[in-house]
């Protein structure tokens, strides 16, 4: 049985009692999904998205049709919530006491609709509607990306889809997390192709806009993000005839985008990416050095905000460039201090803990792969950013997350998923 509160004495299926609500609740939530990664479609007074609204009228219906989830998070749902109760509580403790109050309260509202509103819509859900959801979160993806390619050919000068230096920043309005973003769908495309959701030619018709968005977006991040997703996925599947030949089309690639990828590649990606490869100079990959400056000034800064940071959004008051340190577990200890980091960590071994044991079943292993892979890719890219809380990241990691919290009565291993060796 599910967990979900039931807001009546009697449960009934919603084929029975609330088919039409339920229905509603199942576009809703699509457009939820799809609206995700379109960061451009937000309020100017605050970051407040259309995903946001699609996803309060989710809920409202789940709530209307007794589908909101008791434990979200199975027996894990308890250390989840301590989790982000210790994240909130250092970055709340640490506004009111050294930085604004105002602030802290901002950021920690943004933190707790991420992380306690929206695994809501996505988990305990069946195994159908989430791989549906998944589907839609890549089409999504696709969009943006055919969308961003438009603009780089026909209005390269618009700078609210490409910026100045010539990169794809597209609808999602960070080119680092859009080339990051491209990495997770293209990451779920070949997951779905390995259990058989999707045939060889749909796989193809995915990748070519996600790749194609990937190299426009000039993002290092992005690139390695991808290898890192396809390598984890064969890994912890356990599958090592397809380990093998992921390694061997990996160094086929890497061997002809090496030797002649300036014959096809986009111009920015050859700037960005091909030249530091090819020179070893990190600076022609971007910001870099200014990137290490503020890594190496937040080193400083958390020797004296182990027990209470400067507070929410505070950082990039006291940096000499002005600006938050691109590390999210640097920028939560100085902030939050240790309290936060110690939440943030909470929160990774949960997913992790949650997604083992589905890992370590041959029957479910491919849900649990997706699961720990995904985790392990939006831990790293976190090495990138500043704070978390937009919902273009919490989207994917739930719908993941969503795969290993399937009941019981579903857990087995899909009819068409790649053969163990």
């Amino acid at each position: 049985m599910t967990e979900y509160t039931l807001l009546t004495d009697t449960a009934a299926p919603p084929q029975a009692r609330h088919q039409s609500l339920w229905r509603a609740e199942m576009i809703f939530a699509g457009i939820t999904v799809f609206l995700s990664p379109i960061n451009y479609l937000r309020a100017d007074f605050a970051y407040v998205t259309a995903s946001d609204v699609f996803a309060m009228m989710t809920l409202i219906l789940m709530y209307v049709t007794g589908r909101i989830p008791l434990h979200p998070f199975g027996r894990a749902s308890k250390a989840w919530y301590c989790s982000v109760f210790l994240l909130i509580f250092g970055l709340l403790a640490s506004s009111a006491v050294n930085g604004d109050l105002q602030a802290g309260l901002e950021v920690v509202a943004q933190y707790c609709f991420s992380l306690m509103l929206i695994p809501l819509l996505f988990l305990q859900r069946p195994r159908a509607e989430v791989l549906l959801l998944i589907k839609i979160f890549v089409l999504a993806m696709v969009f943006v990306m055919l969308h961003g390619a438009w603009y780089m050919e026909f209005a390269p000068k618009d700078f609210r889809f490409v910026t100045p230096s010539g990169r794809l920043s597209s609808l999602v309005e960070r080119e680092n997390a859009a080339g990051a973003l491209a990495a997770l769908a293209i990451t779920f495309s070949m997951w779905m192709y390995f259990t058989g959701q999707i045939r060889m030619y749909l796989l193809l018709i995915l990748i070519a806009p996600l790749g194609y968005g990937l190299l426009l977006t000039g993002s290092n991040t992005g690139f390695f993000l991808t290898a890192i997703g396809m390598f984890s996925l064969a890994l912890f599947s356990g599958a090592l005839r397809l380990l093998a030949g992921m390694v061997v089309v990996g160094f086929l690639l890497f061997f002809v985008i090496y030797n002649w990828g300036e014959l096809f590649l986009p111009e920015i990606f050859i700037k960005r990416v091909l030249g530091a490869l090819e020179t070893g100079n990190l600076d022609e990959a971007g910001t870099f050095s200014d990137r290490m400056f503020l890594i190496h000034e937040a080193y400083g800064v958390t020797r004296d905000t182990i027990l209470l940071g400067l507070g929410a959004n505070q950082y990039r008051l006291i940096s000499a460039e002005g600006a938050p340190v691109h590390n999210t577990y640097l920028l939560l200890l100085a902030e939050g201090g240790l309290i936060s980091l110690l939440g943030h960590f909470g929160m990774m071994m949960t997913g992790l803990l949650v997604g083992l044991p589905v890992l370590l079943s041959r029957k479910t292993r491919w849900y649990g792969a997706l699961t720990i892979t995904t985790i392990v890719m939006l831990a790293l890219v976190q090495n990138g950013l500043a704070h978390f809380y937009a919902r273009f990241w919490a989207v994917p990691w739930f719908l993941a997350i969503s795969l290993s919290l399937i009941p019981d009565a579903e857990d087995e291993e899909p009819d068409d998923a790649y053969e163990y060796p």
